[in-house]
């Protein structure tokens, strides 16, 4: 793929189902290989195994939003006239990335001892394992960091194909390799030593791709002071949505925990972790757009905006229907998933969480388009501003209505969230209300609003489990003929056309082109 087809619409629609695909094999490679990887390991071992996973994920937090910044700041200078700057952007992002990274992996390996003997409550005899396990995971920062770097740069040149290709099988991996260590009573920190040699295979693996990809880098070996103002102003603000989102995501749970009771927070947490796998769908679609807004953010805006309409358009095809399962069938889903104890307790938590979720979704194009147009400080001080608001509100609700007010205060942060991302992606023009007003997209809604019909009708009539689910599945095939129809364009079905042709391995008729 050359550099070129960075404007190729076609490319931003394949890169997403290359993300999708890229988030459901790692899941299912988890959900087969963790019952054996807990009973080998046990719960203690496990424990600790838990607790490596949760910091290797917040050491994202140490790299201060440059990794982000790097997307945005090569897919903007991927022009013929800005295209020089390119090498000394990505060397000096890596170049920071890797201090910060001795810096921050020396902070955990100090706090390792004190985090282990008080923080962790472990059987003495797992101490000495836990203290390993953590310091090689604080050693491997500078990898992790610079991993990220790398993979930024091959986002921003919208090589995702690749990205997945090395990320995939890593991903696997984790699993795999914990599951394989078992028979041969490798512990816990031996373990962690091989998803660290993982790691650092990803990360040559993506330094090798990325000297192929832009082959400049390998000509211009350049640290640039003048690339680290604005590197680290993006990446600052970013920082600060990083560490935020987080705390939203799971503030609820602990006020739960702490004003009900444990056992009350796993009657909102098992709803919770079942529709929050919704995101999948904006997860697999962000991460393109970003490089992709970022390269037409500064002379091209309408394409931006209409991109974000189609974007929204796609992201209503793919989660009303599972919206609407969750939604009108939540008790039967929990009554079967779960038992009857669940059902009577979590239904109404289930049916507000993912409604909650579908607008958490749709919150991702404004997001990303915001970003990516240079103003993440406005998401950053929207959630300075909004998380002291969603604490109180969180802890009052559920006071009063227990774990319903809790679940209805995450729904009421995330409209506002949402409502008011997209107050400025219209105000910064990356955005048009007219789009959804009129054309596809207002054809999208209202097919989308006649599924949501639909599926109530469905399940008014409490019929039987596998009747209903029939009736839905019937419901569904309509809704896809009537979008397809009524909401897609002949640009989109030239795309589509393609993309199905590629999959299958069928030659594209000479004649045929792709509308850019």
């Amino acid at each position: 793929m050359s550099l070129n087809q960075l404007g190729n619409r076609s490319t931003v629609a394949r890169n997403s189902v290359f993300n999708l695909l890229g988030q459901l094999l790692p899941i299912g490679a988890g959900l087969l290989a963790t019952p054996y990887i807990v009973r080998g390991l046990g719960p203690d071992g496990y424990g600790i195994l838990a607790i490596a996973y949760m910091v290797l994920g917040y050491f994202s937090i140490f790299d201060l939003g440059l990794s982000r910044a790097t997307v945005k700041f090569v897919a903007e200078h991927l022009t013929p006239e800005k295209r020089h700057k390119v090498p000394e952007l990505v060397w000096t992002s890596l170049a920071l990335l890797l201090l910060l990274g001795c810096g921050g992996g020396a902070v955990v390996a100090a706090f390792v001892p004190v985090a282990v003997t008080h923080f962790f409550k472990m059987p003495a005899s797992f101490v000495g394992e836990a203290k390993v396990a953590l310091v090689v995971l604080a050693v491997s920062m500078p990898i992790i960091l610079g991993s990220d770097a790398l993979r930024g740069v091959l986002e921003a040149t919208q090589r995702f194909d690749l990205v997945n290709y090395v990320k995939v099988p890593g991903s696997v991996a984790f699993y795999l390799l914990a599951a394989a260590a078992i028979p041969f009573k490798i512990g816990v920190a031996g373990i962690v030593c091989l998803l660290v040699m993982v790691r650092a295979i990803t990360a040559l693996a993506y330094l090798i791709l990325c000297l192929r990809v832009l082959p400049e880098l390998r000509e211009r070996w350049r640290f640039s002071w003048q690339a680290v103002r604005p590197l680290a102003s993006f990446g600052g603000w970013i920082m600060v949505s990083n560490i935020a989102a987080p705390v939203f995501g799971s503030l609820e749970r602990f006020v739960i925990a702490s004003v009900l009771s444990v056992s009350a927070l796993a009657y909102y947490s098992a709803p919770f972790e079942l529709v929050s796998r919704l995101v999948i769908f904006p997860a697999a679609i962000a991460p393109t757009l970003f490089p992709y807004f970022s390269y037409y953010g500064g002379h091209n805006l309408r394409e931006v905006s209409d991109t974000t309409s189609r974007s929204l358009k796609y992201l209503l095809l793919l989660i009303t229907p599972v919206t609407a399962v969750f939604v009108f069938f939540a008790r039967q889903i929990l009554l079967v998933w779960l038992g009857p104890n669940f059902a009577s307790h979590s239904t109404e938590v289930m049916q507000i969480l993912a409604i909650g979720v579908f607008w958490n979704a749709l919150a991702y194009v404004p997001y990303t388009s915001v970003q990516a147009l240079g103003r993440p400080d406005l998401k950053a001080t929207l959630d300075l501003v909004a998380l002291p608001a969603y604490a109180v509100g969180c802890w009052v609700l559920t006071h009063q209505f227990q774990i319903n007010g809790a679940a209805w205060a995450k729904l009421l942060i995330t409209i506002a969230d949402t409502s008011v991302l997209f107050v400025f992606a219209w105000r910064m023009k990356s955005f048009s209300i007219r789009d959804c007003t009129s054309g596809p997209v207002l054809r999208a809604l209202i097919a989308s609003g006649g599924l949501l019909a639909m599926v109530y009708l469905v399940a008014s009539l409490h019929l039987a489990l596998l009747v209903s689910a029939f009736l839905v599945t019937i419901c569904f095939a309509l809704y896809a003929a009537a979008f397809w129809i009524l909401a897609v364009d002949a640009e989109e079905r030239a795309v589509v056309t393609m993309l199905v042709r590629r999959a299958v391995g069928i030659p594209e008729p000479e004649a045929e082109t792709v509308v850019q």
